[in-house]
């Protein structure tokens, strides 16, 4: 159980829209909190601080945010917005958090150990998650899910959802059955990889910066429309 909140701290915020580039250059971040508990609320967090909450605690830790030195409210990081062009912090969302209702998060996966397999019969590792959906009470929510590859032996062994262990009062969302990791046979996962880059040979050139141009319209809307 968390018991040990990261300590945060906020201004309320009263620069919207294009004027929040002015509180960037300043050293500061434009953010929001919203959720049940109260009504939404606009503030701004020294970046050097926020930044270094978003670079050392784990997405699920939950934060104790206390605004303009009022009383604390336990929030988590709903989610962060950065300039495509230099990634740049630009916007940063809280959710309140009720310690009584269970939340849905996605858990990263951390992988450990050796497979046998690999070693033995030089076995390729098949990875088909990254993360684990979970459901939880806020104080139980884990910082991460541990696989243990040496659980695979012999070629073709896998690791389901099933088989993950995790902590007491923590549920799996995704479904049971869906496959975290396998050792494959390494002719198969070869032949694979040469089908899947004949496709990628056959397929017509995109536009690969399309994915960034439109992170920045975004990041220009939000920059002209923020709350």
């Amino acid at each position: 159980m968390q018991t040990n909140r990261v300590q945060l701290a906020a201004q309320e915020r009263t620069v919207f829209g294009k004027k929040s580039r002015f509180l960037r250059r300043a050293g500061w971040t434009p953010a929001n909190i919203s959720g049940r508990g109260g009504e939404p609320q606009a503030i701004q967090l020294h970046t050097r601080e926020i930044e270094h909450v978003l670079t050392h605690v784990p997405r699920t830790a939950l934060l104790a945010l206390q605004v303009d030195g009022g009383g604390e409210e336990t929030v988590l990081i709903r989610s962060i917005a950065r300039r495509p062009t230099n990634d740049e912090l630009y916007h940063v969302e809280f959710r309140r958090v009720v310690m009584t209702e269970k939340l849905t998060m996605e858990v990263p996966l951390v992988f450990h150990g050796e497979a046998p397999a690999v070693s033995t019969y030089n076995a390729m590792l098949l990875r088909s998650m990254d993360t684990l959906s979970i459901e939880s009470l806020p104080g139980n929510l884990p910082s991460e899910i541990s696989v243990d590859l040496t659980a695979l032996v012999e070629v073709d062994d896998a690791i389901h959802v099933r088989d993950l262990p995790l902590p007491s009062g923590v549920v799996a969302i995704s479904p049971e059955d869906e496959l975290v990791v396998k050792a494959q046979a390494p002719t198969l996962a070869e032949g694979e990889g040469e089908e899947e880059g004949a496709e990628a040979e056959g397929e017509a050139p995109a536009a690969a910066e399309a994915p960034a141009e439109t992170a920045e319209a975004a990041a220009s809307s939000e920059e002209s429309s923020e709350a």
